[in-house]
């Protein structure tokens, strides 16, 4: 009896990893299935709001289409149950990531909206607001980058083990 105890917890040990596993599998899906979907969706809307002139138009489109599209992915990753520190962790690093592109697209909103208050014509009080606005972006968009490179790696980590 002694000897069939080990074995009798390694059993329990691997029956309790096999669903947290699926459900990490789960949630790392639904976030590549929304990211690419997302992708695909902005690539589209950029591209329509920058072969428009009219910033009253950009800015319906990020605020109005956007911004809500963000949030349905944040709803999707919010509605998975995962198990264990680690996925939680996981979790809320997809969670961090899309806290990120929010800000992303507020911050091209706010681009939008400068342009849209400040008259252009030289004024260096509107070169700097640009300037820092656009810096911001670029900092976030470095941010955002290499927070799709750490999912991507943690998940390949957690799946592998």
């Amino acid at each position: 009896m002694k000897k069939l105890f080990p074995v009798l917890i390694l059993l329990l040990l691997a029956a309790c990893s096999q669903p947290d596993q699926e459900s990490l599998d789960a949630l790392y899906e639904a976030f590549d299935r929304n990211h690419e979907k997302l992708r695909t969706e902005f690539e589209e809307m950029y591209k329509e709001s920058s072969e428009t002139s009219d910033r009253e138009e950009q800015l319906k489109i990020i605020y109005d289409e956007m911004l809500p599209k963000i949030e349905d992915f944040r709803r999707t990753i919010h509605n998975h149950t995962v198990t264990g520190h680690e996925h939680e962790k996981f979790k809320e690093d997809i969670l961090t990531y899309i806290d990120s592109l929010e800000t992303l697209v507020k911050l091209h909103g706010e681009f939008n909206r400068t342009f849209i208050n400040y008259n252009p014509l030289g004024e260096d009080e509107f070169k700097g607001e640009i300037e820092e606005i656009m810096s911001e972006i670029e900092v976030q968009e470095k941010q955002l980058d290499e927070r799709y490179e750490t999912i991507n790696e943690k998940y390949e980590t957690l799946s592998s083990s």
